[in-house]
């Protein structure tokens, strides 16, 4: 098998995994219905937009052009298919709009309203995943990439973390951070803030699903926040679910980032679906 074949097979793989676990999850979780819903229709429009950027990278500087003309209007169909109703009378308008200005806005860092962030997102990942080392050439870079908390491929930020398997049972590995923008992962250490840099242990936070007295839903996902900065992510702990696939499972994980917010603590990203 040629290493163009494997590539395939593995990305395939990777969207496979993706769509199986939020089936699963969307069957054990009823609360995550709408959100993973809303996720697994956009998934076929993601894996085509991926496939499309791989086979027929766009021009340099002409992503957010090509993305408003081959990717945003099945982003739309599908939001307005799954999606909350004023989420979908939302991204109609940009649709009609053109769009191309707020994803345009996205890769340089803008501050945009929640309609406009979802569907630039949306539509601008997928791609950005699929060329790779060249997504940095079409981003604006949050900060200097020296200090290793911001994406070395494109300069974004961390939507979470994933904690790897050690091989030993209950154990965790080292961590490493998932982009929010190009889905690429990087190495860091479990002893600084994703958001801040702090690294006084004193002043990390970590809280794990034991509020409530019960089994926890989500025993291999933990808060990790920050007292200095009062910023959080979720981690994924893949030695306590092996099956996690990290970015689905912090979509599902509405519980934990409810209880983030009511120990004051802003999550580093907000997910694709706002959260």
């Amino acid at each position: 098998m040629t290493a163009e074949a494997v590539s395939r097979e593995t990305t395939a793989g990777t969207w496979a995994a993706r769509r199986r676990r939020a089936e699963e999850l969307r069957d054990r979780h009823p609360f995550a219905d709408d959100v993973l819903g809303l996720y697994l229709a956009l998934l076929p429009v993601q894996e085509d937009a991926w496939s499309a950027a791989r086979e027929s990278p766009p021009p340099a500087g002409e992503l957010p052009g090509w993305a408003a003309a081959r990717v945003l209007p099945a982003v739309v169909e599908a939001t307005a298919a799954e999606g909350p109703g004023v989420l979908g009378e939302a991204v109609r308008s940009r649709l009609r709009e053109g769009g191309q200005a707020a994803l345009a806005g996205w890769l340089a860092g803008a501050d945009l309203d929640p309609a406009d962030s979802y569907l630039a997102r949306a539509s601008l990942a997928p791609v950005l995943e699929a060329l790779g080392e060249r997504a940095g050439e079409e981003c604006a870079r949050e900060r200097d990439a020296g200090d290793g908390l911001i994406c070395p491929s494109c300069g974004g930020l961390p939507q979470l973390g994933c904690l790897a398997s050690s091989g030993e049972s209950l154990v965790s590995g080292p961590r490493s951070l998932l982009c929010a923008r190009c889905g690429s992962g990087w190495s860091c250490s479990r002893s600084i803030c994703p958001a801040c840099g702090e690294t006084d242990e004193g002043r990390l936070l970590v809280y794990t699903e034991q509020w409530g007295g019960a089994k926890p839903v989500f025993p291999h996902l933990r808060i990790a926040g920050c007292s200095t900065c009062r910023r959080y992510l979720l981690e994924v702990d893949m030695a306590r679910d092996p099956r996690a696939v990290p970015e689905v499972d912090e979509l599902a994980a509405l519980p934990l980032d409810l209880h983030a917010a009511d120990q004051g603590l802003i999550k580093t990203t907000p997910n694709l679906m706002g959260f």
